[in-house]
């Protein structure tokens, strides 16, 4: 029996959260749902720093509580823009937090409610708008400052979605970069880079009234958007560069064959590294009286509990030929360069920072230089307003690569 997709796209401000009355862009949550006539899969878009992996369950289990897609289908993505709560210890009120599952959930009914028969059409052009933020010094050390010679991943991936007519339904377009191009140079509420890119990529494209653009975050932690508060001037012009690639892809995509959509999931449990010594956790808050991460880590320390990370992964599929794989917390870029390397899919997306993003997940090579290893891989990597978190073992590489390579082969058969 052949299938039939279909496709439905939805967006709202949630600019009314903000903590700060200073707005230079709206902030928005835009949704982009499929549908083989089976199965229905969700992809969600937040211009939000990050959400915690508790507080990001609640909101998919609102979503499935008012569209009945399981959670297993819903994918939540910030883009982890710097100008918006959910970074630097900028959180949400409760009545803000029962707000946006809210309206997240009804975005999504929406979505569900506009299904169309749709054609999709998948692309990848060059472009960077950032640089590899970890630069060694010649003591060994890890700081933060642009290095030329570090990974990136240099393109967009962009998925065009087609009614029957050839309207654009959706246009959903990931790139991996901070955004913290205006971080700082206002504290301002915005999307940064990527709100700037939707913008330009409205003028550039024929769409609709009802057209959706979505913007995903790759694995981002270790570049950031270039240059690091360069302020509004330059947050356009990377803007603008992101959006001309999107429309370049776009031009040069090409059609999905109709087949069934696939899903799958896993979760991983990664294991940090052994706290101080109680001694050395006690000379810490001498040193440090003001800092109560280490009354945190003191905690940990006398414990003796073996601590571990979850770290939930979920793959979407469109038959052989389409898969967008999803991680939770900040990934270095290695690991998508990885992903694209062994794929067994014809084209793959990888978005981070989604449905839950708390901590840094460095690779063997970083988390080995041990107190060298700067702000992502150091010992001081700690959750979003959380206590004091241990950076995780060189050896949760091997774990992760391994276990994408089985999850992508599995929904690959």
């Amino acid at each position: 029996m052949k299938t039939h997709l279909s496709a439905g796209a939805a967006e709202t401000t949630i600019t009314s959260i903000k903590d700060n009355p200073d707005v230079y862009a709206e902030i928005y949550a835009r949704v982009l749902v499929l549908s083989d006539n089976n199965i229905q899969l969700a992809i969600v878009t937040v211009d939000f720093g990050q959400f915690p992996l508790q507080y990001n369950q609640v909101l998919l289990d609102a979503i499935e509580q008012k569209t009945n897609i399981p959670t297993e289908h819903i994918i939540i993505n910030c883009s982890h823009t710097h100008n918006a709560p959910g970074v630097d210890g900028r959180w949400i009120s409760e009545e803000s937090e029962v707000w946006l599952a809210t309206c997240l959930a009804e975005l999504v009914k929406r979505a569900v409610g506009s299904l169309e028969p749709a054609t999709l059409c998948v692309g990848r052009a060059p472009v960077q708008i950032g640089y590899n933020r970890r630069l060694m010094r010649e003591n060994g050390h890890i700081t933060m400052a642009p290095n030329p010679e570090g990974a990136i991943v240099p393109w967009v991936d962009v998925l065009g979605v087609y009614d029957s007519f050839g309207g654009i339904i959706a246009v959903l377009f990931s790139h991996a970069a901070h955004p913290v191009i205006v971080h700082w140079s206002s504290e301002e509420i915005g999307a940064d880079f990527p709100g700037y890119a939707v913008e330009h990529l409205r003028n550039f494209i024929d769409l609709k009234t009802e057209s959706v653009l979505l913007f995903a975050q790759g694995c981002a932690a270790n570049i950031n958007g270039y240059p690091l508060r360069g302020g509004f001037e330059a947050c356009d012009v990377a803007g603008f560069s992101l959006a001309f690639a999107t429309q370049h892809a776009l031009k040069t995509a090409e059609t999905i064959p109709a087949a069934p959509l696939k899903a799958q999931s896993v979760m991983m449990n990664l294991p940090f590294q052994d706290p101080p010594s109680v001694a050395e956790c006690e000379q810490l808050i001498e040193e440090h009286p003001d800092d109560n991460r280490y009354v945190a880590l003191l905690e940990v320390a006398k414990s003796d509990e073996k601590r571990t990370l979850p770290f939930p992964m979920r793959a979407f599929a469109i038959g052989n030929t389409f898969c967008i794989l999803s991680v939770s917390h900040e990934l270095f870029a290695e690991y998508q360069l990885f992903v694209d390397d062994i794929s067994p899919f014809k084209h793959t997306f990888m978005f981070g920072y989604t449905n839950g993003s708390e901590v840094y997940i460095a690779t063997k090579k970083d988390y080995e230089l041990g107190l060298k290893g700067g702000y992502e891989a150091g010992p001081r990597n700690h959750a979003l307003g959380g206590p004091y978190r241990l950076a995780l073992r060189p050896s949760v590489e091997a774990q992760i690569r391994e276990e994408i390579t089985d999850l992508l082969g599995n929904l690959n058969s």
